[in-house]
């Protein structure tokens, strides 16, 4: 029988599903006639982080070309066969043109763009039809309980009707600004938090964040109220007249400015680097969970002290040799190391380092290993008890994305510039917002630390956080039964209850005498596969959005992760027609 793919989305996580379908396209085409992608903005293949509509030049990835999962060709290789007009006008130097730099997210679009009509090509001449709409938004998928299919309802156009559903659908930004009091829940796109052109924000602005979206915002501004000119390897800030009261605060609750781009020996992650599939089998306890201890010591302990031990901060080694020396002590130990009275002398410091060790070709193993460390836990995360789920997203998480989501030195040394003009500044604390539902206010209010603060503008730039089942764009999956919340089974209850105490994000819900704590986000299988309120899976429907699954797997963002869960995804499909 003949079977149709409806794909929603058509950003990268999308692209890596149809060069996967691609790679297998000769037995894929004995089954799979058409493919549909539906893409609600008015160009496909793009992704939202990447497009114009977003953001602009002078926001920069956090990636480099050798770091993007190969597709038909490298970014650099891609940027190379482009005429010099256009280099030009995405202002790179063309025999500049390498694997290890970093670029803006617009280059990443357009090179992203081409390779998903490649790909398209490709299936359509392996006789794959591949349905391309743009202004398409997907804003239910109704399951047909009678036969296996589904129907993608579109707005304001007909609905699709497919047997496969693959949701890609990537960033959802569910919180609405309020413009009454300068209040905007997100940064996107970049434009509505610029002043008018002609005018100046000359006043202080309000951040929540200090890691690469706050940066997008803080480089946007700035550019608004003044110019950056090199000197030499430094860049320093001259602010356009009558911009004097222009400031920029950015709010951390731990007071940290992001890690810095490192040099790397293995930029791609792989699951298996550091332990097999089997190994970790052999690890479960007698309840069947794989402890965060037990990975911590048997797993993390030998190929940190290795990595260390190559960075000389042997300090640490010897604290890893301790058998009570946790995964929590570790953390605490490495941001210890990080943090610094003067967050920006700090990153100054970082900066220099970090310069020697590119110019040398010096890796920091241990944060590359931490990263494939902790990228092989985030797959096999479904084996972790409720206790060390909670702990993982609540401990280790913080720490884990200051170190990984680095930044770019160039990026760094804007905001060096910015702060020495007194431009740009940072503050400790939790944030509380005030105002957000007042109907009288004229300005936003928070409170850090029992001090009030009023912003003419503040911008939530905290990422990307994670939907609830109220909020899951497809209701109809919702009201049928076909999705649930994402849930962790509990090993202890009286440990579990100590943990949470009365923090109510966090619910225990009990089930068949067993007691689970509810995740954020749904639930989905190890291979992505919607999982209904039975605990049964879904055939055929599939999720790999971040925002819908981050709570089962917090660690499975970027280009890297687009790619590995892709490809876990088209191999379950072929396994499902082959009957493997």
């Amino acid at each position: 029988m003949k079977r149709s793919i409806g794909i929603i989305g058509s950003g990268p996580t999308a692209l890596y599903v149809l060069k996967n379908i691609a790679d297998n396209r000769s037995l894929i085409s004995t089954v799979i006639t058409t493919i549909y992608i539906t893409e609600k903005q008015a160009h496909a293949g793009i992704g939202m982080p990447y497009s114009e509509k977003y953001t602009e030049l002078c926001n920069m990835s956090n990636i480099s070309s050798e770091e993007i999962p190969l597709l038909s060709q490298s970014l650099a290789s891609w940027l190379k066969e482009q005429p010099e007009e256009a280099l030009k006008g995405l202002e790179i130097d063309t025999d500049k043109i390498s694997e290890t730099i970093v670029y803006p997210r617009l280059v990443l679009g357009q090179y992203f763009k081409n390779e998903y009509e490649y790909y398209k090509s490709l299936l359509e001449n392996a006789n794959i039809k591949v349905v391309e709409l743009c202004n398409a938004e997907v804003i239910d998928i109704i399951a047909s309980e009678t036969i296996q299919e589904f129907e993608l309802v579109i707005k304001d156009k007909d609905s699709i009707t497919c047997n496969n559903v693959i949701i890609a659908s990537g960033h959802e930004w569910i919180y609405e600004d309020n413009t009454q009091i300068g209040y905007f829940a997100s940064p996107w796109p970049i434009t509505k938090v610029l002043p008018e052109k002609g005018t100046y924000d000359n006043y202080t602005v309000g951040i929540l964040g200090a890691s690469l979206s706050a940066f997008d915002v803080v480089s946007s501004l700035s550019r608004r109220h003044g110019d950056f000119k090199k000197q030499g390897g430094k860049i320093e800030y001259i602010p356009d007249a009558h911009t004097e009261s222009f400031t920029i605060v950015m709010h951390d609750f731990n007071g940290w400015l992001p890690h810095l781009q490192y040099e790397q020996k293995e930029p791609m992650r792989e699951v298996y680097r550091h332990v097999t599939k089997n190994v970790l089998q052999d690890l479960l306890d007698e309840n069947g969970f794989l402890g965060l201890d037990t990975y911590f010591n048997l797993v993390c302990k030998p190929a940190l002290r290795k990595a260390l031990y190559n960075d000389d901060l042997i300090d640490v080694v010897n604290q890893l040799q301790n058998d009570n020396f946790g995964f929590l002590d570790f953390v605490a130990v490495m941001t210890e190391k990080h943090e610094y009275p003067d967050p920006f002398k700090g990153m100054q410091d970082e900066l220099k380092e970090a310069q020697k060790a590119i110019t040398k070709e010096q890796p920091i193993y241990w944060k590359e290993v931490i990263d494939d460390l902790m990228y092989t836990l985030n797959f096999h995360a479904e084996l972790l008890s409720a206790e060390d789920h909670y702990i993982f997203n609540k401990e280790v998480m913080p720490f884990l994305l200051n170190v990984i989501a680095a930044m770019p030195l160039e990026s760094a040394k804007i905001m060096l510039a910015l702060h020495e003009k007194g431009k740009l500044s940072l503050k400790k604390g939790a944030v509380k917002i005030l105002t957000l539902n007042s109907d009288d206010a004229k300005e936003t209010c928070i409170e850090v630390e029992n001090e009030k603060i009023a912003y003419k503008k503040f911008i939530v730039c905290s990422g990307q956080k994670s939907i609830s089942l109220k909020n899951f764009p497809f209701q109809s999956l919702v009201q049928s039964g076909k999705i649930r919340a994402a849930r962790s089974k509990v090993e202890n209850i009286k440990k579990m209850y100590n943990l949470i105490e009365n923090e109510s994000q966090f619910n225990l819900i009990k089930n068949k005498k067993k007691w689970y704590l509810k995740l954020k986000g749904i639930d989905v299988s190890a291979n992505f596969q919607l999982i209904d309120v039975a605990g049964k899976l879904v055939p055929n429907a599939y999720d790999l959005s971040f925002t819908h699954m981050s709570g089962l797997r917090p660690y499975s963002f970027g280009l890297q992760s687009c790619e590995l869960t892709s490809r876990i995804v088209v191999e379950d499909v072929i396994n499902s027609f082959t009957g493997k």
